[in-house]
């Protein structure tokens, strides 16, 4: 199994060789995560193979790049970006450099991105915003926009196939918010406890507060642990949320102390409006 720096060092004598591969390919486009890949064949349909780079499991804060997917994303039309997961910085937009002729379109820009507590430690990284926009049904509008001026600019015999499809789709982004806007009117001011504050944005929609178990983007220690728990005591909390691809541990050790439960999300889940409307369930439910 080649390490991470011979992948590297292999990286531009690859996507050198494979300049002469273009001719007669699939349409393919990129993106970083599988909401992403949700929301882009909800337009698009068959048309297009989407090439994921975060695949089912992986966490986008550890995530690196395979062969096969610098293969895809190199014979990619187009490149979709949250703009704020550290392994775009470290790993995706590097790999892009060399590749200018590929339209990059980072959801991230126009939306004004929260702090919260989430501070994932990369270069260009504004300074620990969150980057978590797509747990949001107002940016999951916007993202669905984006995708479909992008794809129908690149693909433009099929704009009006595009746009049909792009209206069902906010119809169903819409459904999700109106869903969280009723089900949630009287869950405003509520605290909930989450290991990794991936829900910074969806608590903004819908007047709620996110109570991260995480320290800055890292394990917490015993003090941070025992301020959490205090709080959580004295604000009577007892929702703990556990996101898929991290250690349920932590989460686990904090409800025992205030007699919690913990529960599983994965806000990386591909069908992004199953995962919401369970979201939602479970806020109404148990907050």
């Amino acid at each position: 199994m080649p390490s991470n720096k011979t992948v590297s060092l292999l990286i531009p004598v690859f996507l050198f060789l494979l300049q002469a591969c273009t001719n007669g390919r699939e349409r393919v486009v990129s993106v970083s995560i599988l909401p992403q890949k949700y929301m882009v064949e909800k337009i698009a349909g068959d048309y297009l193979q989407v090439n994921v780079m975060v695949p089912p499991g992986m966490n986008p804060a550890t995530c690196d790049l395979n062969i096969e997917q610098l293969k895809k994303l190199h014979d990619s039309d187009l490149c979709f970006i949250i703009g704020h997961l550290p392994f775009e910085t470290t790993h995706l937009l590097p790999v892009l450099e060399s590749r200018r002729d590929i339209r990059v379109v980072n959801h991230s820009e126009g939306i004004p991105l929260l702090r919260g507590s989430c501070r994932h430690h990369t270069p260009e990284h504004h300074h620990g915003a969150d980057p978590h926009i797509w747990v949001s049904p107002t940016h999951a509008v916007k993202m669905a926009e984006d995708i479909y001026q992008a794809l129908a600019d690149r693909y433009p015999d099929r704009r009006d196939t595009f746009r049909l499809r792009r209206d069902t789709l906010l119809q169903e982004i819409n459904g999700i918010a109106r869903k969280a806007q009723h089900a949630l009117a009287d869950r405003r001011g509520r605290t909930f406890l989450i290991y990794h504050p991936a829900l910074t944005y969806f608590a903004e929609d819908y007047g709620l507060h996110q109570l991260s178990i995480e320290d800055e983007g890292k394990e917490p220690d015993p003090t941070h642990l025992k301020t959490i728990i205090d709080r959580a005591r004295a604000q009577h909390i007892r929702l703990v949320f556990i996101q898929k691809q991290f250690d349920e541990q932590n989460a686990r050790s904090v409800a025992r102390e205030i007699g919690g439960e913990v529960v599983p999300i994965d806000p990386l889940a591909e069908d992004w409006t199953a995962e919401m409307n369970r979201l939602i369930d479970i806020l109404k439910e148990k907050l």
